[in-house]
């Protein structure tokens, strides 16, 4: 996780032969690769965070590719249990069009774009007029 900054934890997947422990950041804004013509740039949209995984958290880190529209349409339509392989390979219908990798991308991608807690008390309520 080299060049990352503003860590967290994220949480875990369970997989049928391992666990996926994750975490997200941000990367050093110098550190922008070539990406497709559809993917959105790393630090915006759906690529604004960094994915890593392991399946022991002392174990080395793992970086998820970023995210591709294609994945994430697909992974709306699919239901797979994971495995624990970020290689694995699966069929899957609609054809899926990548690894397990990818659909562990895919599937963060929709579960934070999704959710957000707010703690009580963050955001107030102003009354207006009954009108």
């Amino acid at each position: 996780m080299s060049g990352a900054e503003r860590m967290r934890f994220c949480g875990k997947i369970f997989g049928t032969q391992k666990d996926y422990w994750i975490a997200c950041g941000e990367l050093l804004s110098g550190e922008e690769f070539a990406v497709e013509k559809n993917i959105e740039k790393r630090g915006e949209g759906v690529n604004k965070l960094v994915y890593w995984v392991t399946d022991n958290p002392l174990n080395d880190w793992i970086q998820l590719p970023d995210a591709c529209p294609e994945h994430i349409v697909v992974a709306r339509q699919i239901k797979h249990i994971f495995t624990g392989d970020l290689n694995a390979t699966f069929q899957s219908n609609p054809h899926f069009p990548g690894k397990e990798r990818h659909l562990l991308r895919a599937q963060l991608a929709r579960i934070f774009a999704s959710t957000a807690i707010v703690p009580k008390g963050l955001f107030e309520v102003v009354e207006e007029d009954e009108k």
